[in-house]
């Protein structure tokens, strides 16, 4: 089944005081691109939730946003190292008694010296947040792979429908062939013609030369050879996975093909049927530079 690289999901899960939502969004690319933006409380799960967008994606440059929000976020509490904070203020008034310092010794004094070391703010609880990322992910894979296989589909028709087209001008080639052999021919004997003076004479060597070479002039064999590429492209849409790499490898080989069939003639009805050739397979190349 074909899929387009461009994509979008959306998924959410709840659970008691937390709520996460997950939203992947992809476009083209060559490889498979993948950043993902987590929150702190989430940040432990970057690893695994990679690992399950590489599973399910071969292409594609993908962005994954995950926002966790709740009241469970907020439920910290505060500890105090209270042999700590004794330490220190014995420290502190033994400081005062020897140099005969003035004052007192404030809470503000304490928390200036130590805040950092003797109170903590210690992060919540947060055990069901993995199920949840999860749960959020899968919904949101779900929906993107669901676009992107609709997508690859209007692709796919739409490339088919161009095949189509491309074979009724093969077959118009076909017919055409013996007006490209001649024109061939004619090209290399007025060639010669230009060399030779008071023209070619009867049964000259010359004309078995031009013979030969009006055979390299058959367009036979670029036809069979788009005809195969062409059923290729065929079978290629069908498969599963990603083939957008085959695909683009085979026009390239069509339009190497194409390029060679317009060298070969000077007809203007040849040459019409060749740029009409170059215009779909073209087009076609546009689809699948989108295509997984």
């Amino acid at each position: 089944m074909t899929r387009s690289m461009t994509g979008y999901g959306r998924g959410a899960a709840s659970g008691s005081g937390l709520r996460v939502t997950a939203e992947l969004k992809s476009v083209n690319s060559r490889y498979l691109d993948i950043k993902c933006k987590l929150p702190k409380a989430a940040a432990f799960l970057e690893a695994t939730v990679k690992d399950q967008l590489q599973q399910a994606v071969s292409r594609g440059k993908l962005e994954l946003t995950v926002d966790v929000e709740g009241g469970a976020l907020r439920k910290r509490e505060i500890s105090i190292d209270w042999e700590l904070a004794e330490a220190y203020m014995v420290k502190l008034k033994a400081i005062k008694s020897a140099f005969d310092l003035r004052g007192d010794i404030t809470i503000d004094t304490l928390l200036t010296q130590s805040a950092d070391i003797f109170v903590e703010e210690a992060q919540p609880e947060l055990t069901e947040l993995p199920d949840l990322v999860d749960k959020a992910l899968q919904e949101a894979l779900g929906a993107f792979l669901l676009m992107r296989t609709t997508e690859g589909t209007a692709l796919a028709s739409d490339i088919q429908n161009r095949m189509t087209a491309i074979q009724a001008m093969l077959k118009q080639l076909t017919e055409l062939r013996p007006q490209v052999m001649e024109a061939y021919k004619q090209r290399i004997e007025d060639r010669v013609a230009s060399y030779v003076d008071d023209g070619l004479p009867e049964n000259s060597r010359l004309h078995q030369e031009i013979a030969l070479l009006a055979e390299k002039g058959d367009i036979t064999e670029e036809l069979i050879r788009l005809e195969s590429h062409l059923d290729q492209l065929a079978v290629n849409l069908e498969e599963k996975g990603p083939v957008g790499r085959t695909c683009d490898f085979i026009l390239q080989e069509m339009q190497r093909e194409v390029n060679t069939i317009g060298s070969k003639s000077t007809a203007s009805s040849i040459s019409i049927i060749v740029v009409s050739l170059k215009s779909e397979l073209e087009k076609i190349k546009e689809q699948v530079q989108n295509i997984e």
